[in-house]
């Protein structure tokens, strides 16, 4: 009779078991619903970001423009050194001519009449010094055999010195003349092109009235005036880069000098350089990129990532890990340098930190959000 009791019991002891271990299953079950329906929720109210990882450096390169212009290396008005009669010009503007070109000329047949006449005049002085040249060799052998007087060897003497000295002055009247011939033209200096022509053939001029003015075209310099420490900055052997009026970068330029002094009114040094040939053309805009070296510990950040905040600070927005979830922190940085694109701050911000790079205006503090994978693992 018990053995019929203990075998009734079985059925409903195994009914039993089955019954918990399925409720325990159904619980587990539950639970990892609930738990992806949480991850879930999460992942939809996370709003999804672009970040960069901040990198401390111990300084920056500045950047800073300066403008001025392009000079020609010489710059000439030419003139004729004597007064008289332009008989002829032989370029125009914008003429382009080499070193001893025959520019200009004056009439110089007044020039050639003088001449022939101290030709002739010297020809003169030069036969009556012959003569009296051999009257003084006659006069001394005369007088050693005692039959001339000291009076007439003293006479031949002086009268072969006076025709000598007569010779001597006109042979320099003579050069004096070719001279006035010679600064009766105007020649080419170097190279260059005619930039300006005052006067016109049939002129009369007076000595140093300017005709013509050549511009060097083989040698440009820039000239521009910077402040004193960046100025200094060029001359220790910072990184100059020089544009043109259209922005273009000029190649090659070499720095030429310093000057030593402050301009008074605008307060800055002038830097000059030489331009490669045909790379600007004279009074054309020059600005010069400087790029100067500033120690100071900061990272470079996007500009986008930047807010405006209180008492001249700015705000970033760093991803920081809160119960398992990338949230959002700002933290106050200073700018010190920027350019287009990007600035170099300072402040609160660590090597490694992951900062919010765009759409900051979005954002709050606390605020949940969605990284990409490989920032994601780096915030890990």
């Amino acid at each position: 009779m018990r053995q019929n009791q203990n075998f009734a019991k079985k059925p409903f002891f195994k009914a039993a078991i089955y019954i918990c271990i399925a409720a325990a299953a159904s619980g587990a079950l539950a639970l990892r619903l609930t738990a992806q329906s949480k991850t879930a929720d999460d992942s939809l109210g996370a709003l999804p970001v672009r970040t960069t990882v901040v990198k401390i450096e111990p300084g920056y390169f500045s950047k800073r423009s300066f403008t001025g212009r392009a000079v020609a290396g010489r710059t000439s008005q030419l003139a004729f050194e004597r007064g008289g009669k332009v008989i002829a010009i032989a370029v125009d503007l914008g003429h382009t001519v080499k070193t001893g070109d025959m520019l200009a000329t004056l009439d110089t047949a007044r020039l050639a009449a003088t001449k022939d006449q101290l030709i002739a005049q010297r020809e003169e002085a030069k036969a009556k010094l012959d003569l009296a040249t051999r009257t003084l060799t006659r006069a001394r052998d005369t007088f050693k055999q005692g039959h001339a007087s000291a009076q007439r060897l003293d006479e031949a003497e002086a009268n072969a010195i006076g025709l000598r000295a007569s010779v001597t002055m006109l042979t320099a009247s003579l050069a004096a003349v070719d001279v006035d011939i010679s600064s009766s033209s105007i020649k080419a200096p170097f190279n260059g092109t005619i930039t300006a022509r005052m006067l016109d053939e049939g002129t009369v001029v007076v000595p140093g009235t300017a005709l013509l003015e050549l511009t060097e075209t083989d040698r440009m310099e820039g000239h521009i005036g910077m402040p004193p420490e960046h100025a200094t900055a060029v001359k220790n052997g910072a990184s100059v880069e020089l544009y043109d009026g259209r922005s273009t970068l000029i190649e090659g330029p070499n720095l030429r000098s310093v000057l030593p002094n402050i301009e008074g009114r605008t307060r800055t040094v002038m830097v000059t350089f030489d331009l490669p040939a045909n790379s600007v053309s004279r009074g054309e805009l020059v600005s010069a990129v400087v790029q100067d070296w500033r120690e100071a510990t900061g990272s470079w950040l996007p500009l986008r990532a930047l807010s405006s905040d209180v008492r001249g600070l700015w705000r970033v927005y760093k991803v920081v890990t809160r119960n398992g979830a990338a949230q959002v922190q700002f933290e106050n940085v200073q700018i010190l340098y920027s350019d287009a694109n990007r600035a170099f701050v300072t402040g609160t911000l660590s090597h490694g930190d992951i900062v919010i790079s765009d759409g900051v205006a979005r954002l709050a503090p606390g605020q949940r959000v969605s990284l990409g994978t490989s920032t994601a693992q780096q915030l890990k």
